[in-house]
């Protein structure tokens, strides 16, 4: 018998499977993992929201270490001294800790409100334009599931980094919106030269 007729039937089947095989990982919908809080941080105008928002809160946060600065000097003074300290100033050192304890505590209590609520705000704004992004990102590549790595219970124990889409969409915002570059003041026009001062006539 021809090797040849006996080959051939074995050629045709490997190509037909190679080429299902091929076809079906085209056609197959992958899976991604994007850090969607990570991703925002990462653009242009996220890293410019969290420089406005530390600068924001910068402030009051000095303001906090300052009050728990004086409670610790209270404190301190009161275990070095309370053998020579008479009642009275006993008892005005701890009624003013507990009254800069009750400020401190109101103020953190705010302060963190605050923070938080500024957070969201920013994770809203840009993850909400970020979205579009990932889902065209996702139909582009064929990417059948993306799921949030930074979403609150998200039982991810490893990420391979073929498979992590973080900093291609974070550029890919980036493109859709570029941040503004800060506008600089008009120069100002050069002040008109002064004349010659006129030649004085000979007597």
């Amino acid at each position: 018998m021809n090797p040849k007729l006996i080959l051939r039937p074995i050629l045709v089947t490997l190509v037909y499977f190679f080429a299902v095989a091929t076809l079906h990982a085209q056609s197959t919908p992958k899976i991604a993992i994007i850090n969607l809080r990570l991703a925002i941080a990462t653009t242009a105008e996220g890293k410019q929201a969290l420089a406005d928002f530390e600068a924001r809160f910068d402030a009051r946060q000095k303001e906090l270490n300052e009050i728990n600065r004086k409670i610790d000097e209270i404190a301190r003074q009161f275990g070095e001294k309370q053998n020579t300290w008479s009642d009275e100033q006993k008892a005005k050192a701890q009624a003013e800790g507990r009254r800069l304890t009750r400020q401190l505590n109101r103020k953190q209590a705010a302060f963190q409100d605050d923070r938080n609520a500024a957070k969201d705000d920013i994770v809203q704004r840009i993850g909400g334009k970020l979205l579009p992004i990932v889902d065209r990102y996702a139909a582009e590549k064929n990417l059948g599931t993306v799921i949030d790595s930074s979403a609150p219970g998200t039982p991810v124990l490893f990420v391979a980094p073929a498979t992590d889409i973080t900093e291609a969409v974070a550029k890919l915002y980036d493109q859709a919106y570029p941040v503004k570059s800060a506008v600089t003041n008009p120069a100002k026009p050069a002040s008109p030269a002064s004349k010659p001062a006129a030649a004085h006539a000979k007597p």
